[in-house]
């Protein structure tokens, strides 16, 4: 019994059984083929079967079928013919098409997705966006209590280790700790020191899943622990012990102005830009000490113009206040344009800047400088020499203070500062997450200090602000008005004095 395949065509009927046998055929022949270059799939396959009918047919192939879905095409096909009776036992084209389609969407996944990681590459992930200096006080808390564990555990009184600790355990030892640890050298440590220490222990029971806030005045477990920090801190202040902190100093306008006339800040070699540019990153960006400076980019700082003038764009990624992870989801990296108002001059900061990344041109920021004019190598500056930068151009210049890396940070906010700029301005480029951290820069600088003073100075003695006649400037007729003149002035003279028409006016 014959099927037509295509009723509108009754002289040249193709039936069914002829289609699968020529499609078999080609298969058979496609299996044959060994080391094939060209593998041919089986969307070709259907597209020339496809030319094939329509020359058969006198179908002229005018219309555009956009997409072609083969699983979708082969099912309605096989659909159709299933419903009439064959002989060639079953063909499951759909299935065929399937696996094909499969295999395709797999290596498609394999090219997504990373291979499969263990709990080892998985730690190591969390560890690396861990914060080094967080890292390095846990650290060394855990140690300064562990040597203060290993001098207590004598004979029968062996302190357990601190995550293995029970709360009640924790509370009386911590007690015991806290007043009797000191320095290798004796001394006792400022308070802060016995408060970060605390925090340290902390973070050491945190990462062995052990969530014990110590200083939560909620949790009445270690009340004591509380009272005895505390007392503990009170004592050390009355000590006098961290009352004289040593902080960095801020540089002043005269200091920045000796490092550019003494040659070095400027375009004088390599190692002078490389200072200028690294001094004003912090200056003008608010940057931090080494931690920010080691992991910069070229790419983070774009030079342009618009409107306001020729400006550098200094673009942020993470750092202490911004790791960017769940707990910064509502805060934004640093984006500050500075304009600069000098552009042309002989210190222009968009000069300076332009010259440095015309010579990196990309990749790490801070490179060795080479010799023979402005060049910069490959192999980028030491973490140690990066932390120098500051404390080794503040001596070439000759300035006396306490300057570190942090300088330049401190100058930026108390300039600011200084100039009446508004807190929120401030923040934005010192990157300062509160309004309390952000007023530790706050500081007078020496001239505003020495103002400050001679209005807090001891009145001036009657005797001391009399001076004799004969000190006494004369005046004359081209002489300035005398605003604040005092009238004894006028008449401590020798000889009568007379008044004509005068009008006196007494404040």
């Amino acid at each position: 019994m014959s099927h037509c395949l295509f009723s509108d065509n009754d002289d040249e009927d193709i039936i069914l059984s002829q289609n699968l046998d020529d499609i078999e055929k080609e298969l058979a022949v496609i299996n044959n083929i060994e080391n094939d270059d060209d593998d041919i799939i089986l969307s070709q396959i259907l597209d020339n079967i496809e030319k094939e009918l329509a020359e058969k047919n006198n179908i002229e192939k005018d219309v555009d079928y956009g997409e072609l879905n083969l699983i979708s095409t082969a099912e309605e096909f096989v659909k159709a013919e299933m419903e009439k009776e064959s002989d060639y036992g079953e063909f499951n084209l759909i299935s065929t098409a399937e696996e094909h389609v499969k295999e395709e969407v797999k290596s498609v996944v394999v090219e997504r997705f990373q291979k499969t990681v263990s709990q080892v590459e998985i730690d190591t992930l969390i560890h690396s966006q861990t914060n080094a200096n967080t890292r390095k006080n846990t650290k060394w808390s855990l140690n300064i209590f562990n040597e203060w564990r290993k001098c207590r555990s004598k004979g029968d009184n062996d302190i357990p280790e601190l995550q293995d600790m029970t709360a009640e355990e924790l509370d009386y030892w911590l007690q015991r700790f806290l007043v009797e640890f000191r320095k290798m050298n004796g001394d006792e440590y400022s308070p802060k020191s016995v408060y970060f220490i605390i925090c340290g222990l902390m973070r050491h029971l945190k990462d062995h899943n052990i969530y014990i806030n110590i200083l939560e005045e909620a949790d009445k477990r270690f009340v004591l622990t509380r009272k005895v920090l505390d007392a503990k801190m009170k004592e050390l202040v009355s000590k006098g012990v961290g009352c004289k902190p040593k902080t960095a100093d801020p540089v002043s306008n005269e200091d920045e102005d000796k490092l550019w006339n003494s040659g070095v800040f400027g375009f004088t070699n390599s190692t002078s830009l490389q200072y200028t540019v690294f001094f004003y990153a912090c200056k003008l960006f608010g940057l931090r000490g080494r931690d920010e400076h080691r992991h910069l980019e070229a790419d983070q700082f774009e030079l342009g113009n618009d409107k306001n003038g020729y400006y550098i764009r200094y673009i942020g990624r993470n750092n202490k206040t911004f790791t960017g992870g769940l707990a910064h989801l509502k805060l934004k990296n640093k984006d500050i344009k500075h304009y600069c108002t000098n552009y042309g001059g002989q210190r222009c900061l968009y000069t300076v800047f332009k010259t440095y990344l015309d010579a990196i041109e990309s990749g790490i920021f801070y490179r060795k400088p080479l010799q023979n004019g402005i060049r910069y190598g490959k192999q980028p500056v030491g973490i140690n020499k990066l932390g120098n930068f500051m404390k080794e151009m503040c001596q070439q210049a000759g300035l006396v203070g306490n300057y570190t890396n942090h300088s330049g940070k401190k100058t930026c906010a108390t300039e600011m500062y200084r100039n009446g700029q508004d807190e929120q301005s401030i923040m934005e480029r010192t990157g300062h997450r509160s309004v309390e951290a952000c007023r530790v820069y706050k500081i007078k600088s020496d001239e505003m200090q020495k103002q400050i003073s001679s209005v807090l100075e001891a009145p001036i003695s009657a005797k001391e602000n009399s001076e004799p006649v004969s000190k006494k400037a004369k005046i004359s007729a081209s002489s300035p008005p005398l605003k604040d003149t005092r009238f004894n002035e006028f008449i401590n003279t020798c000889g009568p004095i007379h008044f004509n028409n005068c009008k006196f006016t007494f404040m």
